[in-house]
């Protein structure tokens, strides 16, 4: 189905230590991580879990750690764009370009009407602009325009192709963010102490949901999931660590130096939830227009059923505008046959004979 499997990560020794949930693209072999809320269960009462020696551990503090951890899992190599400033750049390029522009068309004009050597065919043969010299035409002024033009030209274009890709690009995933500010704020990271610089809040810090940067993008953005998902993944995933089955669910993974737990399993129980709900609804809706007689009670049972199946579409689903009306115009048109059938063949009577043995 190519569901990604998240895995919960962390260096810990128990289970009320790991908080963090990874998602790994099924043809990626690196991940992302998400925090969850860690179990109430105090350390002590938790069942010790052997520990996994971390891939970071041989990386000095500060930009190595976060740029080997940014490596590890891209989800959370997450940057400022710099809108204000790129375009700005864009600004002044542009400013200088339309000035340049100007004082090409003027010298164009002058040299066009000029007896001096080839100036005249400029405009008419770039052979002659492009081998000006000072002793055949007496300066080179629209020679070296051209080159200055070609120059930030080319700059400007670069410029703005760059920040149309940046503009493209993902803002980070919630949990990834609380995730990278948990991360800076850990034990391996000198408690938030790692940075010392003026980007040393970009990412904010874990008790506070805004204080980050307000234009962070990520490198590799999360694959979109519904919301049914997301939300149960986001639920399920630290119950799995408190039940008793746990060591069945949580493996040791060398490549994130922690334990491990699949989230993919999760995605599989919301597919067969969606997959029970989509098979039953059509059999239901019959069996409830069956049990009703009259033609006003049938039509309020399908638009209550065709307001259930939107909220379904919603729910379970990522359905766009255009998908949900033609669904629901399919559905609504399954039970208006099915009703036109019941009026014009009538109610039938049903006869039980008892015969005898």
């Amino acid at each position: 189905m190519g569901l990604p499997a998240r895995l919960m990560a962390n260096n810990a020794t128990s289970v009320d230590a790991i908080d963090a949930i990874t998602t790994v693209p099924s043809n990626v072999p690196v991940s992302s991580e998400k925090p969850i809320p860690k179990p109430s269960t105090p350390v002590a009462d938790a069942d010790p879990v052997p520990s996994v020696p971390h891939p970071l551990d041989d990386l000095i503090l500060g930009y190595p750690k976060i740029a080997g951890r940014m490596g590890l899992i891209p989800e959370t190599a997450m940057f400022r764009r710099f809108g204000a400033l790129n375009a700005r750049n864009l600004l002044y390029l542009q400013s200088d370009l339309t000035r340049t522009e100007n004082k090409l068309k003027k010298l164009e004009l002058q040299d066009s009407q000029s007896e001096k050597g080839k100036k005249k065919n400029y405009a008419l043969s770039h052979f002659w602009l492009q081998t000006a010299s000072v002793q055949r035409d007496g300066d080179v002024q629209q020679k070296e325009l051209v080159l200055k033009l070609r120059e930030t030209l080319h700059q400007y274009n670069h410029a703005l192709i760059q920040q149309h890709t940046i503009l493209q690009m993902g803002v980070p995933d919630a949990y990834d963010l609380q995730n990278m500010k948990a991360f800076l704020e850990s034990e391996m990271m000198n408690h938030g102490h790692s940075l010392e610089g003026a980007d040393m809040d970009t990412w904010g810090s874990p008790g506070q949901s805004n204080d980050h940067s307000p234009e962070l993008i990520v490198l590799r953005a999360r694959e979109s999931t519904d919301n049914f998902s997301r939300k149960l993944s986001s639920w399920a995933v630290p119950l799995f660590t408190k039940l008793a089955f746990k060591s069945s669910w949580q493996k040791p993974n060398p490549t994130y130096g922690a334990l491990t737990v699949r989230e993919d399993r999760v995605f599989m129980i919301t597919l067969w939830i969606t997959s029970v709900i989509a098979s039953m609804l059509p059999v239901v809706s019959i069996i409830i227009l069956v049990t009703l007689e009259k033609l006003d009670q049938r039509l309020a049972v399908i638009a209550a059923l065709n307001a259930l199946l939107t909220v379904c579409l919603l729910v379970f689903t990522d359905a766009k505008r255009t998908e949900i009306f033609s669904v629901t115009a399919a559905f609504t048109a399954v039970q208006v046959v099915f009703v036109g059938q019941a009026l014009s063949n009538g109610p039938q009577p049903v006869y039980i004979v008892n015969r005898p043995g």
